[in-house]
């Protein structure tokens, strides 16, 4: 009965899943709304299943699609494994490495991944991807990278992955605010104000993550702004009643600005760097990649504190 579904079938099932939006969903596989959504039903229909149930919010997958999503992703990373073999070796293309690095990065991290030298691979190439997060998680199961440096990514049995660095989110106000005071906040007392909020496309799973979380408090927060460069964050903050979200990158951008950050107290919401490949990755390579990667940033004192990419 399944026989006609296509690996792009798949592919827009997992997009609509991970993005929550049938307009972003759409953009990320390069269709129309119109044509996704006529797709999907089709699908809903070849394995007799509602996977998702859409409302002006979003699409959230039902059971059934949470269970499809999973052996979904699976086929497309096997699909995409084997091409990427196929072709790697028709053109004997063994010592390239292809590494996805979260937008805005910094330069010192770039710098790092392009001095590790591997005594078995002396004729290795480095090639820096650079993205948001997710669509890099989405590289590295389409095998267009190898690796990728990502900021808080959802678990998935598909990913392994190894936490580089931690820091928190950054709240930023005008010096006459009311938490101006304060040595920290919560996700409940900032619900009191207006924000300046990053765009859901940075980062889908952190942005659904927060807000969720205010939904379960029974808090309905008010976002006055969306935004995607800090910059763009200090311009609005036009009163003493709005704050702004940001990172410690973020921040020092606006430092000379004047205004006062405090950090978000929450034990899930934070910016955790992670060193990300395909669990089933047997690549010598990568393995040792990953081994000099990690012996490198442990010989510093402390571990580079990455940036969302917004910020």
């Amino acid at each position: 009965m399944t026989a006609n579904l296509k690996i792009r079938d798949l592919e827009l099932v997992v997009a609509l899943h991970e993005e929550g939006n049938v307009t972003q969903a759409a953009k990320r596989v390069g269709i129309s709304e119109p044509a996704l959504s006529k797709r999907l039903r089709l699908v809903e229909r070849k394995v007799d299943a509602r996977l998702f149930e859409r409302s002006h919010d979003g699409a959230r997958a039902t059971d059934s699609g949470r269970n499809f999503v999973a052996h979904a992703a699976d086929s497309i990373h096997a699909f995409h494994r084997a091409v990427h073999e196929a072709r790697e070796a028709k053109h004997g293309e063994r010592h390239k490495l292809r590494i996805g690095v979260s937008t805005y990065l910094p330069p010192s991290l770039i710098d790092t991944l392009h001095s590790i030298e591997l005594p078995l691979y002396r004729d290795l190439t480095i090639q820096v991807i650079a993205g948001f997060s997710m669509e890099l998680l989405t590289g590295l199961r389409q095998r267009r990278v190898d690796l990728a440096v990502v900021i808080s990514p959802p678990q998935t049995p598909a990913i392994t992955t190894l936490c580089i660095s931690t820091s928190p989110f950054m709240i930023v106000f005008r010096e006459d605010h009311p938490l101006a005071a304060k040595k920290s906040v919560s996700l409940v007392e900032i619900a009191e104000y207006p924000w300046v909020f990053f765009n859901r496309n940075i980062h889908p799973y952190l942005h659904d993550l927060i807000l969720h979380r205010l939904d379960a408090e029974h808090r309905k927060v008010n976002i006055v702004h969306h935004v995607s460069q800090a910059e763009q964050v200090g311009a609005l903050l036009t009163n003493d009643a709005i704050i702004g979200w940001l990172n410690p990158a973020g921040v020092e951008r606006l430092a000379h600005r004047g205004f006062v950050h405090v950090p978000l107290s929450d034990k899930e919401i934070r910016l955790e760097t992670h060193l990300a490949t395909l669990a089933g990755n047997t690549s010598r390579l990568v393995s040792e990649f990953v081994r000099k990667f990690v012996k490198r940033l442990g010989s510093h004192r402390q571990p580079e504190q990455l940036p969302l990419p917004i910020m």
